[in-house]
């Protein structure tokens, strides 16, 4: 199905964006940090910011992170030592993200979220008030799990799922009428891109099916997401009459020729 300029809310229409950047958008494959991405990143939000939209920012990449500042290419599999990479890669997150947005005199802010917040009325209110009070200043929010307690050694239930799932109910709970992630691949695609060379990309789904979730596998190399949880993110959304689009996230930039209606990467949205 062909997109048109009407398929997508204009820029007129967007006010309070959410952005979410996985692991593999920040870190390379081979561990290094990619800070012109992280700059470019910087850059764009503060210019939607100045441009009066509302921005907040959910973003992966704790582990990732402390794996290149401890000079380690293997993510650990035991769930403590994941806890501490968290822990320390978490303070070295938060400062790129405030030398980058210091450099456009950007102010951010940091919310480190738990799934037990939105099974609390009071905790989810409290957070929301946070995140329109920063929003009120000018502030962007940077908003990740708080992974050193949200993983249950037993079922996992507290984990978002490289914070897709987290970006989703984030865009929800705070009434925003978009959420735009940003992957290593360009869209949404009939088939894995990489190995199958007639694969094409999707430009607008309307319903996420059980066909498009079969066919959704794989992860990055230091993250813990993949399409999957992106298509649970994006039918989260479209149960709720909101909307996502999936893009590329080497340039940032293109985020801005979202807001504008240009057809880029795969539109999530009912009709």
């Amino acid at each position: 199905m062909q997109l048109s300029r009407s398929d997508i809310q204009s820029d007129k229409a967007w006010r309070r964006i959410v952005v979410k950047v996985g692991t593999s958008t920040i870190v390379d494959a081979t561990g290094d940090i990619k800070y012109p991405v992280i700059n470019r990143l910087a850059q764009t939000l503060t210019q939607l910011q100045e441009s009066n939209y509302d921005v907040i920012l959910v973003t992966s990449g704790a582990i990732g992170v402390a794996l290149n500042q401890m000079n380690s290419r293997t993510r650990p599999t035991d769930i403590p030592a994941q806890q501490a990479l968290a822990a320390i890669g978490q303070s070295y997150l938060m400062a790129i993200y405030n030398q980058s947005f210091a450099f456009y005199q950007q102010h951010v802010g940091q919310v480190l979220l738990t799934y037990d917040v939105f099974n609390n009325k009071q905790m989810l209110r409290h957070t929301i008030d946070a995140i329109e009070a920063m929003l009120r200043q000018n502030v962007i929010p940077i908003i990740n799990e708080n992974d050193v307690i949200a993983v249950d050694e037993l079922d996992h239930q507290h984990s978002f799922g490289d914070n897709d799932r987290l970006a989703a109910i984030v865009t929800h709970e705070t009434a925003a009428d978009s959420l735009v992630v940003l992957s290593d691949i360009d869209a949404l695609y009939t088939a894995n891109p990489h190995v199958n060379p007639n694969a094409q990309a999707i430009p607008l789904v309307s319903e996420v099916t059980a066909e498009l979730l079969a066919g959704a596998n794989g992860s990055s190399t230091l993250g813990t997401g993949g399409m999957a949880t992106k298509l649970y993110a994006a039918d989260y959304l479209l149960k709720r009459g909101r909307q996502m689009v999936l893009i590329n996230g080497e340039n940032p930039a293109t985020i801005l020729d979202v807001v504008n209606g240009k057809q880029v990467g795969t539109l999530f949205k009912g009709v």
